[in-house]
């Protein structure tokens, strides 16, 4: 049974962090550590990300040291801001995050998501190696801060989800989502040929009309994705939700392996039913509960849905009648069963269900 603290001092005050994150300093080893800070900046026109305040106090409460810690997430697959890293690096500033106001900002998977690190997977594993983002895998510690909220594949998404999604390369991403290679959108092409021209294997040709890509060249980089200038090429976000959850687990696993996680951090606050990928949607689904944090991810996701389900409606919620004892999520979003994600992971050996909730 793993120990989960809880803070209900939403606020961050500089006393109540420090009480929450008191056991879970990663300690100094004389100068020469970089510690890394895994958040999601929030996609433009979102607002319930966390914000650059609450993720300082996190980095103070822990004293994780100026000049040697750094903010860092990856780019994605769709076509908004966070597609690349310049554009993603001016929608953090806009956003609050980067200096002077928090350490610096840094897209740990390169300009355009392919700068990554072939991690083994264990036997356990369906796949024999994971792509992960390289800066996650050259930093000496990480600390994993995550906004508990919906999500539209895993139900919804906390520390599992910021592991597994959050700190995989464009390629990692592409496989998680995908059991296909990308696709073609035939009315959307214009024959530009800047995706043959950038694709790494040689997959795409334009023989007598839209580009197509070989599925048996294709290498699954996810380049032409991000290259074509009208979105013509995309992801079959049919993924089964069974299949996302088991690959997206197997990368966490894949970060925990190679990269020293002291503490994982989850605001349940904002508690909306989709992520913050995407603008603001409707009403909370709850009212904010607060702030916990563990060494185990497991433990600590679980301990966040039990809130939550334990939790009423917020005024306006999308699902009203989710009252006490209801999973919100699931109300939110039938028929995507958010507890597989904990009983892969924990199948995995990432953590427990099982927890002890401790509030301070």
């Amino acid at each position: 049974m793993s120990e989960v603290f809880l803070t209900r001092k939403t606020d961050c005050g500089r006393e109540a962090m420090k009480a929450l994150l008191s056991g879970f300093a990663p300690g100094v080893d004389g100068g020469t550590e970089l510690y890394a800070v895994k958040i999601h900046a929030g996609e433009a026109g979102n607002t319930r990300f966390v914000p650059p305040s609450k993720v300082n106090a996190v980095v103070e409460a822990l004293g994780l040291p100026r000049g040697r810690t750094f903010l860092t997430d990856t780019t994605v697959l769709y076509r908004g801001r966070r597609l690349t890293a310049p554009a993603y690096l001016e929608l953090a500033q806009e956003h609050g995050f980067g200096l002077p106001s928090t350490p610096p900002f840094i897209i740990a998977d390169g300009l355009r998501g392919t700068d990554e690190v072939s991690v083994k997977l264990p036997s356990c594993c369906e796949g024999p190696s994971a792509r992960i983002a390289r800066l996650v895998t050259e930093a000496d510690a990480m600390v994993v801060i995550s906004h508990f909220k919906g999500h539209l594949l895993t139900g919804f998404g906390g520390a599992l989800k910021n592991l597994g999604m959050g700190c995989a390369s464009r390629g990692g991403k592409l496989y998680q989502h995908s059991p296909v290679k990308p696709a073609v959108r035939p009315s959307k092409c214009v024959k530009c040929g800047i995706c043959m021209a950038h694709c790494p294997a040689g997959a795409i040709s334009m023989p007598s009309g839209p580009a197509e890509i070989s599925a048996t060249r294709c290498i699954g980089c996810g380049e032409c994705i991000q290259r074509c200038p009208k979105g013509a090429i995309g992801v079959d976000w049919s993924q089964d939700n069974g299949v996302f959850v088991s690959r997206m687990t197997e990368y966490a696993v894949a970060v925990v392996s190679s990269c020293r996680i002291p503490v994982y951090v989850n605001f349940v606050t904002g508690v909306s039913g989709d992520c913050d990928c995407l603008e603001d949607q409707g009403g909370l689904l709850v009212d904010d509960i607060g702030i916990l944090a563990s060494k185990d991810p497991v433990a600590l996701d679980q301990a966040c849905l039990d809130l939550v389900t334990g939790a009423p409606a917020a005024k306006g919620s999308p699902v009203p009648s989710a009252g006490r004892g209801v999973e919100k999520f699931a109300a939110f979003r039938p028929g995507i069963d958010g507890t597989a994600q904990l009983a892969a992971a924990q199948m995995l050996g990432l953590g427990s269900r099982r927890y002890d909730l401790v509030e301070v």
